[in-house]
């Protein structure tokens, strides 16, 4: 059996589909950092507690879109884990399944089947990390609040108090008074993409622990066959090879054979034996016979 169970084409494909969208939810969050709204300012509304304190408080103020202590690690980490399903497990593996098909005899599908099935844990390690790495950074920054007093302080700069991950950025960002209400539909629609790549990464781990596990199966499937095809040609190749160069005598002796290697010559033998002992007491008599036979005609003669 060289072709791929469908449990392992069917967790192939939902692997691949679910890391592609994995890594669409990161390119998008990576691209609206880097060139979407938040790489300028937005207006907000100037809390009633910055305005008692200073009687000179301008009614709004501009917050810049991103902070100045960014942790993006976790994406970068989700990004090469997307990435790594993607090539390495979906792209590489169908490459090799398609070679252990169609060409079984190949060294170089081989190879690359077995560097494949090598890939399996360490991917499936590296999703995994990427899902706790994830998760704990988003928990580590959750409840942060924006203090609007140092942002009006520090204005037009990057807000420069604690560390923020995008999620929970964002996220405070919106329970701020902003002025323009198209700036907060699309932040809390990026907002979700941001979110959605984070919560994928579950069903994406699932998958792929379902595809590793999946796959094994059917190496070990593939290797049982092959192991039972390479000794069932080992046995014809031992038992055939007495035969192969007019060799009668066969690799016990015997001229009729059976192709296991038992000998058949036992029955002819036992013909033979036969035949001996029902005719070996025949020829003296014969000779006896031909004895009395040939006196009389002897006496005769000398008579005459």
């Amino acid at each position: 059996m060289t072709a791929p169970s469908t449990a392992l084409v069917a967790a192939l494909a939902l692997l691949v589909a679910d890391a592609t969208i994995e890594l669409g939810f990161i390119t998008s969050m990576v691209a609206y950092l880097h060139g979407g709204l938040p790489s300028g300012t937005y207006s907000v509304n100037t809390p009633a507690s910055v305005r008692f304190s200073d009687d000179n408080a301008s009614p709004t103020y501009r917050i810049q879109g991103k902070p100045l202590h960014v942790v993006i690690n976790q994406g970068h980490t989700s990004n090469g884990a997307a990435g790594s399903a993607i090539v390495l497990i979906g792209i590489v593996g169908t490459i090799a399944l398609i070679l252990r098909h169609r060409a079984p005899g190949n060294k170089l599908g081989r190879a690359l089947y077995y560097f494949w099935m090598g890939l399996q844990v360490p991917t499936l390690l590296l999703t995994l990390i990427a899902l706790a790495y994830t998760f704990a950074a988003v928990n580590a920054h959750r409840g942060q609040t924006i203090d609007q007093t140092v942002a009006y302080n520090t204005q037009p700069g990057p807000y420069a108090k604690d560390s923020w991950t995008p999620q929970n950025w964002f996220a405070a960002v919106l329970e701020l008074h902003l002025t323009d209400p198209d700036v907060r539909s699309n932040l809390a629609m990026h907002l979700r993409i941001m979110r959605g790549w984070q919560y994928n990464l579950i069903p994406l781990f699932l998958i792929q622990l379902l595809e590793t596990v999946v796959a094994f199966i059917d190496f070990r499937a593939w290797r049982g066959m092959r192991n039972d095809g390479l000794g069932t040609n080992a046995a014809s190749t031992g038992n055939e090879k007495y035969y192969s160069s007019n060799d009668y005598n066969g690799p016990h002796g015997g001229v009729q054979e059976e192709y296991s290697g038992q000998p058949l010559n036992n029955n002819a033998n036992n013909a033979n034996n036969g035949y001996n002992t029902q005719y070996a007491p025949q020829q003296p008599y014969q000779d006896q016979s031909y004895t009395h036979q040939q006196q009389p005609q002897q006496q005769q003669h000398s008579q005459v």
